[in-house]
């Protein structure tokens, strides 16, 4: 575990603290966990702000959901901690530390599915963790490529650089959504689009020189076809939930160009809408035989003020696994049951 501190302080201020300092020093420390099971949640951002001069004290949890923030001031804190996109944030005011005493702040984070049983945080949990895979060189095509064939285990979508700015009309769009607890299309058995894609269930990648077919049915969104063969999109494409996409590879990686996009899905867990304006670049890379990297640039102009992008990296899936069919409208029973405001 690292330790950044930022506000009044500086980060190199925590290896040069001198032995009479440390001693007047405190601790913050526990564990970050599920609050339904108790589950360790690993890479949870913990920080702890003084409340009389602002300094703020950060660090991430380790795999056993332990941190501990060390050679802090006396003083009166607030601690926070958070796990986007699928906690809720917590927060604890008014912790008292003494000098050369420590004091155990343990975190219970709650999901955003409020803890429901089989789809809340020891899942999430799951798709936060890093997972065994093969080791190895990545594999390549008879055309001297990267092959990207196989069945890839799902991950979170991460930040890369700057949050997403959303246009007034966007956030204030996203905000409502999210106090109506997020009743998104997928509850409808819509497709859950690009941000959704490969972040929750298995999906397959089958590659050949002139396509590359994403398949996963669990999401709700149909099989994507990207060209490979060198054409171009369609002047006018007709809108559509996953696009149309080209790809072209440069070196190892596939940079895939998508347009034509309807403005039907939603965005991320912070449920940001897009327009049929948006522009997306997807890059794969395999860089190794057990993992897959993909980073992703959303440039939709009607509805944010600049580009901004995300990124995973999946685990190739143990051979077994199947990616089955799966099929919303036959067993819909959430949407009535879902409460909102």
């Amino acid at each position: 575990m690292s330790t950044m501190i930022t506000g009044k302080l500086t980060i190199g201020l925590l290896a040069f603290v001198p032995a009479g300092l440390c001693q007047s020093a405190a601790t913050i420390t526990g564990r970050v966990v599920t609050a339904s099971e108790g589950s360790p949640i690993p890479k949870a951002q913990i920080h702890a702000t003084n409340s009389s001069n602002g300094a703020t004290f950060a660090v991430q949890s380790a795999a056993d959901g332990r941190y501990v923030l060390p050679a802090l001031p006396p003083g009166i804190y607030v601690v926070t901690a958070e796990f986007p996109p699928l906690f809720l944030p917590f927060r604890s005011e008014s912790v008292q530390l003494e000098a050369g005493k420590t004091v155990q702040v343990n975190i219970p984070l709650n999901d955003e599915q409020l803890n429901t049983l089989g789809d809340g945080g020891s899942f999430f949990v799951y798709l936060s963790s890093d997972h065994p895979a093969p080791r190895g060189r990545a594999p390549r095509t008879r055309e001297g490529r990267p092959d990207l064939n196989g069945v890839w285990l799902p991950a979170l979508l991460q930040p890369v650089g700057d949050k997403p700015e959303p246009l007034p009309w966007a956030k204030e769009l996203a905000k409502k959504r999210s106090d109506g607890f997020g009743k998104d299309p997928q509850t409808y058995c819509l497709p859950g689009g690009l941000t959704y894609s490969g972040m929750f269930f298995e999906y397959r990648l089958v590659q050949t020189a002139m396509m590359l077919v994403i398949i996963e049915p669990d999401s709700g969104n149909p099989t994507r076809q990207i060209y490979l063969d060198g054409r171009s999109h369609p002047k006018d494409p007709n809108p559509s939930f996953m696009g149309h996409s080209v790809g072209r590879w440069e070196g190892d990686t596939l940079a895939v160009d998508t347009v034509g996009f309807n403005d039907r899905t939603w965005l991320t867990n912070d449920n940001f809408p897009q327009t049929e304006k948006m522009h997306v670049i997807e890059r794969f890379r395999r860089p190794d035989l057990g993992h897959l990297e993909m980073e992703i640039t959303f440039d939709d102009f009607g509805a944010f003020r600049k580009p901004w992008k995300l990124k995973r990296v999946s685990s190739l899936a143990p051979e077994y696994t199947e990616v089955l069919e799966y099929v919303c409208t036959e067993n819909n029973r959430d949407i009535d049951h879902l409460v909102v405001k």
